[in-house]
């Protein structure tokens, strides 16, 4: 039950209860809750109160709202560990999940504020991928004119970017540096990730280094975070 002494708020601990409810699967997945006025009065709080907590947990991707049928549990995020060095094609292959990925531009030579990472001259590129026909990862890829020299027409849409850079450039990433923050969309993103403003987003800044060639690759990455667990790979140093 909740404790009315305690200096946590009552809304935080009836998400808390209910986040334990569903792990314990005493709310199934793709099942309705209670009601917020059945809530309110097991709990005995104000609809509210009861409203804020349904709220917590509906931005944690574990409730969804639906408009005159009520609010229902969501099925588990599902893990993939696309934030290792393995690339995202091998990434969505080993979590067997049936994936498909589109570019949405080609490479392009851009400069100035167009070229992210810190680039004079940059061949930018952007990929979108889908699961299940629903947008979850959106690349954009800054690739460093100097070293990359001719991307633009070595490019093979049908190859992976790791492939190419390999095969054309004789360079293998390895190692990389990453910060982590938390986002919203604006209207053009929300769209194109089919999500609502409101809806977190991770977004990943990363830089690929290969060997003496350090920061030769931006990549900005953009993760939704209310369907699947995003996870990064670390290996210990010998």
């Amino acid at each position: 039950m909740l404790n009315t002494a305690s200096p946590i708020p009552l809304y935080q601990q009836l998400a808390a209860l209910l986040r334990s409810a569903m792990e314990q699967g005493a709310y199934p997945e793709n099942q309705k809750i209670p009601s917020e006025p059945e809530l309110a009065k097991s709990y005995g709080i104000g609809r509210p109160t009861v409203r804020q907590a349904t709220d917590v947990l509906v931005r944690e991707g574990l409730l969804e709202r639906r408009r005159g049928s009520g609010t229902y549990v969501m099925p588990k995020a599902k893990h993939i560990d696309l934030l290792s060095l393995s690339g995202t094609g091998q990434a969505l292959e080993a979590s067997e999940l049936a994936a498909s990925s589109e570019w949405l531009l080609v490479p392009e030579l851009v400069s100035g504020n167009l070229a992210l990472g810190g680039f004079e001259q940059a061949y930018r590129l952007q990929r979108i991928t889908r699961i299940d026909d629903e947008p979850v990862l959106l690349e954009t890829f800054y690739l460093d004119s100097r070293l990359f020299a001719h991307f633009d027409q070595l490019f093979n849409a049908q190859q992976s970017l790791s492939e190419q850079v390999k095969q054309r450039y004789q360079q293998t990433v390895s190692s990389a540096e990453q910060n982590f923050r938390v986002m919203f969309a604006s209207r053009k993103l929300a769209e194109l990730m089919q999500v609502d403003t409101k809806l977190p987003l991770l977004h990943v800044a990363r830089y690929l280094n290969f060997g003496a060639l350090e920061k030769a690759i931006y990549c900005d990455i953009i993760c939704r975070t209310d369907r699947f667990n995003f996870s990064q790979t670390i290996y210990a140093t010998q």
